[in-house]
C-alpha cells in the first residue's frame, strides 16, 4: 500500500501564530519539531495499516519545513518551493494514475474567510480572498482532494484544529478519520494538546482512515475555478496569464479536469507574486 501525505503547517500541534509559520520567526525551529514529528505519527499508523511506501509533500511557504534527519525511515519527501516549473500542483506533486491508494491532509487549516479561523486562508493569503470550485467555496484541502480524485486517489485522514475538522466534515462527511490537536479561541490563539497525547491521535487516525479507506472526490466536468483576489492591480496582473474576468477582482479559469484547471489557477498565482514571492525561492 502506497500513501501520499499533504503537509501543511497551520494545523500542526502547537501552531498559531504567523511567527511560527516562516523562518526567522519566533518558535520557527520549534515550529518545525512540532510538524515534523505530527508527520512521523501519521507514518507510525500507516506502517500499522500496512503501508509499504510513504512520500510525505512539505506544502507549506518555502516547502522546506519538514525536517528531514528526524523524518521516519520509511518516508520519501517532496521539499522544495511551488514554483510552476517544479510543482504545478502548488502542495501536492508526483502523481499519476494508480501509483497512491490514500492520501493524509496532516496539518492543514480552514479557508480564506473563515469567521474566527486560525491562521485561515486559501493557498496564498495574500493575494487570495476566496477560491470557487463549481461555484463551491474551496479551501485547500477539497482543491487538492479534487485533485487527488482525478487520479483516483481518496483522502482518509485528516489533523488540525476543531474548526477544520468541522469544515472537513461539511466537505467530505464522514469519509475520512479526523485527528483533532488543538481547539481554535481566534484566529491567532488555540488551547494545543501535549505534543505526545496530539501525536498518539494522529497515528490513529492514519490507522484507522486506511483500515475505512473511502471513495476518491469526483468533481464535475468541465471543472471551473473562480479565484477572487484583493485588489484590481492583483487581478489584472493574473489575468496576464489568461483566464475569464468576473465581477470586479475575479477571474475564472475553465478546463476539461481538475488537474488542468488547477495548474491553470496555481501559474495565475504564482505570476501574480513574481516580484514578492519569497516563499516560491
Amino acid at each position: 500500500m502506497r500513501v501520499l501525505i499533504s503537509v501543511d503547517m497551520e494545523g500542526a500541534t502547537g501552531v498559531c501564530h504567523p511567527d511560527h509559520l516562516m523562518p526567522g520567526g519566533q518558535d520557527y525551529e520549534a515550529a518545525r519539531r512540532w510538524l515534523t514529528g505530527d508527520v512521523n505519527a501519521a507514518i507510525r499508523g500507516a506502517k500499522a495499516a500496512g503501508a509499504t511506501d510513504v512520500l510525505v509533500a512539505d506544502g507549506h511557504g518555502t516547502m522546506r519545513n519538514i525536517i528531514l534527519e528526524q523524518l521516519d525511515p520509511l518516508a520519501r519527501l517532496l521539499t522544495g518551493p511551488a514554483q510552476v516549473r517544479n510543482r504545478p500542483l502548488c502542495q501536492l506533486g508526483a502523481l499519476e494514475h494508480g501509483v497512491y491508494d490514500a492520501a493524509f491532509m496532516i496539518g492543514h487549516h480552514t479557508r480564506a474567510g473563515t469567521p474566527g479561523g486560525l491562521l485561515a486562508h486559501t493557498w496564498v493569503g495574500r493575494l487570495v480572498h476566496e477560491i470557487r470550485l463549481n461555484g463551491k467555496p474551496a479551501s485547500e484541502s477539497w482543491l487538492n482532494a479534487a485533485i487527488l480524485g482525478h487520479y483516483g486517489v481518496p483522502v482518509v485522514t485528516a489533523s488540525g484544529a476543531d474548526e477544520y475538522g468541522r469544515q472537513m466534515r461539511e466537505d467530505f462527511g464522514d469519509g475520512f478519520v479526523f485527528a483533532e490537536v488543538k481547539q481554535t479561541l481566534g484566529p491567532t490563539a488555540i488551547v494545543t494538546l501535549s505534543l505526545e497525547t496530539a501525536q498518539a491521535r494522529i497515528e490513529e487516525a492514519a490507522r484507522e482512515g486506511l483500515a475505512k479507506g473511502g471513495e476518491p472526490l469526483v468533481v464535475e466536468k468541465p471543472v471551473v475555478l473562480e479565484l477572487e483576489l484583493h485588489t484590481d492591480a492583483m487581478r489584472a496582473q493574473a489575468l496576464e496569464l489568461g483566464g475569464e474576468p468576473v465581477g470586479r477582482l475575479g477571474l475564472r479559469f475553465t478546463a476539461d479536469d481538475m488537474v488542468a484547471a488547477a495548474e491553470q489557477l496555481w501559474r495565475a498565482l504564482a505570476h501574480t507574486l513574481r516580484e514578492d514571492a519569497a516563499f516560491l525561492k
